[in-house]
């Protein structure tokens, strides 16, 4: 198929490049309706392009979040959708149609759909920030080879926490995953985490340092009930401890949640109805991948028939 816009002008204006945006973008483009991607980062995907083997992607083979990624960005260029490697920093109204600011250039489009996710917490207590890149990770399949053979921590208690625990355990001598209060990771994660010899857990407890004169060499946990301090000798940290909306872009009138996620009807519809928001931005995202491109399917739907009346 291919798509002609009508002037300067866009049906849809999709901000985020993750599996949510991408899929948003593709049923947008297959409905007829002109559109482009808004990624602020170098790689499609979000953080699924972290992941090396997705497990909660219906598909048959074994594939990776960079290459889910990019046989999506592949399918989105044959359908003629625009896709652009810069920042949003803005949307805002301007009579019947939204403008969409970027670092380099300007939108102008029907609707926006905010795919923009997450971004994860880091670690803030003494260490941590110095050491970032110099033992301190988010990424263990980035970087997971750089520990072969030796010690990890790695802090938090849910999907990602555990998942890379998970890539970790058969590179690392051991994999230490200090968990504040309890799992909430998915049963299937923490069966596997369970299973793997060299994986252990350290419960109700928080790290209150990273410690180490130019590269990491342990972290200070302390015990939640008792107070006890300890040290963990590792020369890798991986804090997997949440994740912070990325909603900056988007007006004021939008409403959030206490979290900062941005609250929609059941089409996905924002306080501003011309705005929707999908996956890890938006209030009450289950967390799957599946469900990032169900709620992608439905505004794209909804913002055809808008544009049909």
């Amino acid at each position: 198929m291919s798509l002609r816009r009508r002037r300067d002008i866009w049906d849809v204006v999709v901000v985020g490049g993750g599996i949510g945006g991408l899929t948003a973008a593709w049923y947008s483009a297959r409905r007829g309706l002109p559109t482009a991607v808004i990624e602020a980062g170098v790689m499609l995907g979000g953080q699924v392009a972290t992941v090396n083997a997705l497990d909660d992607w219906p598909s048959t083979k074994d594939e990776s979040g960079v290459e889910l990624a990019t046989a999506m960005a592949s399918r989105l260029e044959n359908n003629a959708v625009e896709i652009v490697h810069d920042p949003a920093i803005e949307v805002k109204r301007a009579a019947d149609l939204l403008l969409v600011r970027t670092d380099r250039r300007t939108f102008r489009t029907r609707r926006v759909i905010a795919a923009s996710g997450a971004k994860l917490r880091t670690l803030d207590v003494p260490g941590a920030d110095a050491l970032r890149g110099k033992g301190v990770s988010q990424c263990a399949h980035c970087d997971g080879y750089f520990f072969k053979g030796r010690d990890v921590v790695v802090v938090g208690g849910g999907d990602s926490a555990l998942q890379e625990a998970l890539v970790l355990a058969p590179l690392c001598k051991s994999v230490t995953v200090v968990v504040r209060s309890q799992l909430r990771a998915k049963q299937v994660y923490v069966e596997r985490a369970a299973g793997a010899a060299n994986v252990s857990f350290v419960w109700e407890a928080q790290v209150e340092a990273v410690l180490g004169n130019g590269t990491v060499n342990g972290v200070r946990v302390r015990k939640l009930k008792s107070g006890e301090v300890s040290e963990i000798p590792c020369a890798g940290v991986f804090p997997f401890i949440g994740v912070e909306p990325n909603t900056a872009y988007l007006p004021p009138s939008i409403r959030r949640d206490d979290g900062g996620r941005v609250i929609t009807d059941e089409r996905m519809r924002t306080a501003e109805p011309s705005i929707f928001a999908i996956g890890a931005v938006r209030s009450g995202y289950s967390g799957e991948l599946t469900g990032a491109a169900g709620e992608a399917a439905i505004a794209a739907a909804t913002i055809a028939a808008d544009l049909a009346r």
